[in-house]
């Protein structure tokens, strides 16, 4: 059996459509995960691509160097103390760090120490409290009514919830917002 010419040519032109498709769709998506995290190593890795291919493209956000990034990282802040600075300063979390960081490189002193907001790792306990708590079934619907009601932060409130339930005592739950136990 033989092909028409017009078949072959329809054949080929639907394929060419098909990788051309499939090729804007792995560019893009290259791009937007590189844009997610540009300080990735695939991030970085995409931005040198696209540069030596010529397309002005940073992979930083505006107004955001990758020096700052280095320096505000770099000195150990942790999530918890740019979100405290966020608060602090009333920006959100680029302008923060842009901030931040260009302070660092001017040799300025933030507020605070590197990793003076950082929430300590839960112990041995606490963790198998939190576990207990986990397995009984509760929610974060639960953590959040046990947070109000003892001013606790979320972490506390699972482990002081998972110690209740391996003592064998009723968490002060109203059974209607229950889900677990």
């Amino acid at each position: 059996m033989t092909s028409s010419p017009s078949t072959v040519r329809s054949t080929t032109f639907r394929l060419t459509a098909i990788g051309v498709a499939a090729t804007t769709l792995c560019v893009g998506s290259a791009g937007f995960v590189a844009a997610a995290n540009p300080a990735s190593a695939f991030g970085q890795a995409v931005g040198t691509a696209v540069h030596a291919a010529g397309v002005d493209w940073s992979d930083m956000p505006d107004g955001y160097t990758q020096a700052q990034y280095e320096a505000f990282w770099g000195a150990e802040y942790s999530g918890e103390d740019l979100v405290e600075l966020q608060a602090l300063w009333s920006l959100d979390e680029t302008e923060t760090k842009s901030r931040a960081g260009q302070m660092i490189l001017d040799g300025e002193q933030l507020p605070f120490e590197p990793g003076t907001h950082t929430t300590p790792e839960p112990t041995a306990g606490e963790q198998a409290a939190i576990v207990a708590f986990l397995d009984a079934g509760y929610t974060s619907e639960d953590v959040d009514t046990l947070s109000a009601l003892w001013d606790t932060e979320f972490v506390e409130t699972k482990a002081r919830a998972g110690q209740m339930v391996l003592d064998g005592e009723e968490l002060p739950l109203d059974a209607a917002t229950t889900s677990g136990s």
